[in-house]
């Protein structure tokens, strides 16, 4: 559905205002936009180049094919092209935007299509590459994520590797470019004359698709998935008898002996007359037959745009400048720009903006696989995927009286409920995490015996994950060389080492270890040897329990809640960056499985617990579940920019969102944030006046309206602690009053800082994980230095 829009996306592209993100693939961005005064019948979808691929060559030479081809190319049943300008700086096309889910979301949630539907579906799509092979095009990525469910029918969307009949390829030899699971085996084999014909064989998966809710050679392994492509050996067991024929005849391995496009029309439409022999006619326009469910889907886009139409641009002021450490801002509603709301004169050049989270934080994931054997010796690459993300009105399941534990707020309006606050545990912290406890500050809690100290772990590699409890310091090194991974225990008192696992000399799996998580007497994460999860003893890291994996699923990720232990599993059929996710409980004392869960349109590192729910977020909906049950509290249909470790709101679709009950508080539009504190502040990255400037805004989630400012450093880690937000930077630490933002200590020259690699100025390192508890910091950098220093 609807995203919020990237920190990096401009106000408008060529005549188009931006108004919401729409997805990515693998050569650019797709944005939901409007002209000028227009409303929602001039919405398009708006694609751009990655900024990195803007100056190569052949990536502009396939952006510009895409835009000739989308010209070509006229049918009710394709996006049609409305604009495009190749040749601009940042080129760029904009096609008719379709209100409604792609059929893989459809089926994803409401499951295969009935007959009759399926029957118009494909007669639908059929006409829709008649207008592509008309055109003397081949579409070459027909997938149920490229299949939009529109109120008056389907839509073909994404041309980005059509290719013309006569055309030259542009991909090196040996690489090839579409989805796995639904190419056709010349398209596999490599073959430079693809035909028509293969698109016929997709639309067959496809068809196959929407009757049963799986592709037609679904495996767990990709190598697997292209062997059964190669061989013809599709499982059509499942197809109602109806279709079984049909489906076959487009999975023909010979692609003469396929049929042609007016073929199947007449095979599933059996209401076409065609108006002279050979030739079927188009159906009279209206509303498409849609099984409830998926109308009910429909509306909901319809409902979310309209939204996005009404709701005012992003803000895009700054602040009157206030004294360094003054705590002041400029009053509510007024601005230093002028009334057009441009500080330099260019549309949007004072709109707040984040930085991108890195992969752990974020919501994709990228394949690369190599195969030999002149199957495919390349690599297949998936293309755009249109994620969900906004809509007003989440659902509770069967729209029942709330569950029970769940207050009235939840379940009603938009009234903002209470942030459940995170307990109290044994100075338990987590990297990942923005808000670190009322007591986090109290020294008193400190480790036995601690003092500042520094020191480096050993072997090479940097920490990109640790978490602390009690007297330990558990960190995950990277060798970003050697790709390996390993945990490393210190003490958090002196920094000596304890421990580290794997054991010296031991290969780690191919994913390495992952999903670290501790709680006061264990430290969780992947096994060494890929097979589920290990679970070790604080202590002295020796391995005490096994929770044990499933075949054909990697093991992800492990959260620690209060007694139980959550982990999860990603197995293969994904589509993009979502995968088919296995979901476990587990009790924390035996270890006996307590439930377990599959959802399979949910993304890998969206584990997260909230308070008394577990959070989970794909490309179909996020969801809350009951932690002793695993069964749904709370669902939405969007998808959430989660980029804080259980933080108790988000920011979905733009809007702000209670984390546990999925309910908009208030109206208010927002980016994600830097740091969430846990009684109701979203802390958001401003641009400043001058060039560069930044600083943060807190922002109340109830009101939505903005309390203070900052001063602040675009990089800076910025977390809550006590009553101070904390914000680390390059060799200096900032404490401003969560009240006010007045700054009420500056940590300079702070002792065993690293400096920055590769610096001759003297210029200090920034930290690459950040913890704080008893008053101190606990902080690791990119060349191994692990240190802390006192922040009360």
């Amino acid at each position: 559905m609807l995203r919020p829009l990237d920190a990096d996306a401009p106000y408008d592209i060529g005549p188009y205002r931006l108004l919401a993100g729409l997805g990515s693939g693998g050569m650019g961005t797709v944005h939901l936009a409007v002209p000028p005064g227009a409303g929602a019948e001039g919405l398009v979808a708006l694609k751009t180049v990655r900024r990195d691929l803007e100056h190569a060559g052949d990536f502009r030479l396939r952006f510009r094919r895409e835009a000739e081809a989308a010209r070509a190319v006229r049918g009710p049943y394709v996006s049609a092209l409305v604009d495009a300008d190749p040749e601009a700086e940042r080129p760029w096309l904009a096609t008719q935007y379709i209100a409604g889910p792609s059929l893989e979301e459809a089926v994803g949630r409401h499951g295969p299509l009935p007959v009759p539907v399926v029957r118009d579906l494909g007669a639908a799509i059929a006409r829709g590459l008649a207008a592509v092979h008309g055109a003397r095009l081949v579409h070459r990525d027909l997938k149920p994520a490229n299949v939009v469910l529109g109120a008056t029918g389907p839509r073909l969307i994404d041309f980005g590797i059509a290719q013309a009949y006569d055309a030259t390829a542009l991909t090196a030899a040996g690489v090839m470019v579409g989805s796995p699971g639904f190419m056709s085996p010349e398209h596999v084999a490599g073959d430079r004359s693809v035909t028509g014909a293969s698109d016929v064989f997709c639309l067959g998966t496809v068809l196959c698709f929407a009757a049963t809710g799986h592709g037609p050679f679904e495996d767990t392994e990709l190598a697997a998935i292209v062997h059964r492509i190669a061989q013809g050996r599709p499982d059509l067991s499942r197809v109602p008898d109806e279709l079984r024929q049909t489906v076959a005849d487009c999975l023909h391995q010979d692609p003469a002996r396929r049929p042609t496009t007016a073929e199947l029309i007449r095979a599933l439409d059996t209401s076409s007359r065609p108006d002279r022999p050979g030739v079927p006619h188009a159906p009279a326009r209206g509303a498409f037959p849609w099984p409830d469910g998926v109308r009910e889907l429909i509306g909901t886009y319809e409902t979310a745009v309209a939204a996005a139409l009404e709701a005012p641009p992003m803000p895009r002021t700054a602040p009157t400048a206030a004294p360094a450490g003054s705590g002041q801002a400029a009053p509510h509603g007024q601005s230093a720009e002028d009334g057009n709301g441009a500080a330099d004169g260019r549309p949007g050049a004072g709109r707040p903006r984040t930085g991108r989270p890195a992969w752990a934080r974020g919501r994709r994931l990228r394949l690369a696989v190599g195969m030999g054997a002149g199957l495919l010796a390349g690599v297949l690459t998936a293309t755009l995927l249109l994620l969900p993300g906004d809509d007003p009105e989440p659902r509770t399941p069967g729209n029942a009286a709330p569950a029970p534990g769940e207050s009235a707020g939840e379940s009603g309006g938009s009234t903002a409920p209470a942030a459940t606050p995170p307990a109290r545990t044994a100075a338990v912290a987590a990297s990942g995490m923005a808000d670190f406890g009322p007591d986090s500050l109290d020294r008193t809690l400190q480790p036995e015996d601690w003092r500042p100290w520094a020191t480096s772990f050993d072997g090479p590699g940097a920490a990109d994950d640790c978490a602390l409890s009690g007297d330990v310091i558990v960190c995950r090194i990277r060798d970003e060389e050697t790709r390996q991974t390993r945990l490393e225990a210190r003490d958090a008192s002196d920094g000596s080492r304890l421990w580290g696992y794997p054991a010296e000399g031991v290969p780690t799996a191919l994913l390495g270890v992952r999903g670290l998580d501790v709680d006061d007497r264990h430290a969780y994460v992947t096994a060494a040897d890929g097979d589920g999860f290990e679970v070790l003893n604080l202590s002295d890291g020796k391995p005490v329990a096994r929770l044990p994996g499933r075949t054909g699923y990697d093991p992800v990720m492990a959260r620690v809640h209060d007694g139980r232990i959550f982990v999860s599993y990603a197995g293969g059929g994904g589509a993009g960056s979502a995968a088919n996710m296995l979901f476990r409980a587990y009790d924390a004392d035996d270890r006996a499985q307590v439930w377990e869960r599959v959802i399979p349109w949910a993304f890998p590192p969206s584990l997260d617990v909230v308070g008394d729910r577990v959070w989970i977020t794909g490309s179909q909906e996020t969801l809350t579940l009951d932690p002793a049950t695993g069964k749904t509290r709370a669902e939405a249909p969007w998808n959430c920019d989660r980029r804080i470790r259980s933080a108790p709101y988000d920011v979905c679709g733009g809007f702000i969102v209670d984390a546990r009950s999925l309910r908009r508080v208030g109206s208010t539009r927002a980016m994600p944030p830097e740091a969430v504190s846990r009684d109701g502040l979203l802390f958001i990255e401003g641009e400043g006046l001058r060039e560069g400037s930044r600083y943060i805004q807190a922002i109340d989630v109830r009101s939505g309206r903005e309390l203070w400012t900052a001063p602040w450093t675009r990089g800076d880690s910025v977390v809550v602690a006590g009553d101070r937000l904390l914000t680390f930077g390059a060799g200096r630490v900032r404490a401003f009053a969560l009240d006010d933002g007045t700054e009420e200590a500056t940590l300079d020259n702070i002792r065993n800082w690293p400096r920055k690699d590769g610096a001759f100025d003297g210029s200090k390192a920034q930290p690459t994980t950040v913890l704080v508890s008893g008053g101190a910091c606990f902080l690791t950098f990119d060349d191994g230095t692990v240190m802390t220093a006192p922040v009360s």
